[in-house]
């Protein structure tokens, strides 16, 4: 069963994403990043990274004041009313991709990411639920909101880049170091 304490565990941990951008938005098949921070080259020589990162595998989405812009579901949805999904296209495949793009305006091509050019999307504040959920309040009066749905399985994880991975799996909170 959840706990308290996973909650107080993985809010601390989200604590280190408060004054840094949301700066980098990709897909790594059906799991959607998030990367926060300053963007540096990844480790292995390839692409570029955030030194925290959010891999999302259940429902997400981000909230513009008090209505969805966008998330999980969109994926799913044409790019423009009367389009269908192109999925062979990771700029402008879907809806989710195209409200994205709008929101963070730069694209990177080498990466397939879409990449924060905006001066918004600054993490204010972080909290978490006792059911491995997340909350991150966003300048510009945005939210990332994650909440999982599943009782088993993994949801989502919290990537430090040069350090541990927090894991959510059915409300519980597992770190590896």
């Amino acid at each position: 069963m959840p706990d308290n304490d996973s909650q107080i565990r993985l809010e601390s941990c989200l604590q280190v994403l408060v004054g840094l951008p949301l700066s980098i938005a990709r897909n790594a098949a059906d799991m959607k990043i998030f990367h926060f921070g300053e963007l540096q080259p990844h480790p292995s020589g390839r692409g570029t990274v955030g030194p925290y990162a959010l891999h999302i595998q259940c429902p997400w989405r981000l909230v513009a004041k008090e209505t969805v812009f966008t998330g999980t579901s969109d994926r799913f949805v044409g790019p423009a009313e009367g389009t269908e999904v192109n999925d062979d296209d990771p700029k402008s495949g879907n809806l989710q991709l195209i409200r994205i793009a709008s929101l963070l305006k730069g694209y990177d091509e080498t990466t397939k990411s879409f990449v924060n050019t905006a001066e918004q999307l600054i993490v204010i504040a972080a909290y978490a639920d006792n059911l491995g959920g997340a909350d991150l309040l966003l300048s510009g009066d945005y939210r990332l909101q994650i909440f999982p749905d599943g009782s088993l399985e993994e949801d989502w994880r919290f990537v430090e880049l040069q350090g541990r991975h927090i894991v959510i799996e059915g409300g519980r909170v597992r770190i590896d170091e």
